[in-house]
């Protein structure tokens, strides 16, 4: 075969498609330029109301640490043992108050045998709804007086009858058997 001779005085290169694969890339990077400067905008602005909220957090933060020290100063100046002391007087007082004396009276009589007497009923209120109560009285005799104490340790109001002392009739004692005891009296019954 023969050449054929080229007649043109340039030769003929087709640049179409270059040209167009050229202006696609450049239609390509104008978009994924105007993407990138949108996302940048985007997070510029997420950013910069993220840095105003860590702002205002920090006033905040540094306001509640002023009160909390000026709380913790203001707590310095309490005096807490006498404080303390108060309180348990409060509660002492207000545990006294809530006694019902018509109750505890009515629980003593229905545990009491005919033959006894008492003189004095003396209660100490105690935390937890009990009340440590001091009887000192008069039996008719020995058996009376351990009824009474038979009679406190079944009744569910009272707990831990204790002899504190004993006295038989005698010449500086003719009014009968002297007792003292301490129980524990629980007004709802025993825990």
């Amino acid at each position: 075969m023969r050449e054929r001779p080229n007649l043109a005085a340039r030769p003929f290169v087709d640049r179409r498609p270059v040209v167009l694969a050229s202006a696609l890339l450049v239609v390509l990077a104008l978009v994924l330029s105007a993407v990138t400067v949108s996302e940048f905008v985007t997070a510029r602005g997420e950013e910069q109301a993220l840095a105003a909220r860590l702002g205002e957090l920090e006033r905040r933060r540094s306001e509640v640490a002023a009160q909390a020290r000026t709380l913790d100063a203001a707590l310095q100046g309490v005096r807490w043992k006498e404080l303390e002391r108060e309180a348990a007087s409060l509660r002492k007082i207000l545990a006294a108050r809530n006694l019902s004396w018509s109750r505890m009276l009515g629980d003593l009589e229905r545990a009491l045998p005919w033959d006894v007497r008492l003189i004095t009923v003396s209660p100490q209120v105690r935390e937890g709804g009990s009340c440590e109560v001091t009887l000192l009285g008069y039996a008719s005799g020995r058996a009376a007086w351990l009824t009474l104490l038979g009679r406190l340790f079944a009744d569910e109001r009272f707990a831990n009858p204790i002899p504190v002392a004993e006295e038989a009739p005698g010449p500086t004692n003719s009014l009968g058997h002297k007792f003292q005891i301490k129980v524990t009296y629980w007004p709802e019954g025993r825990p």
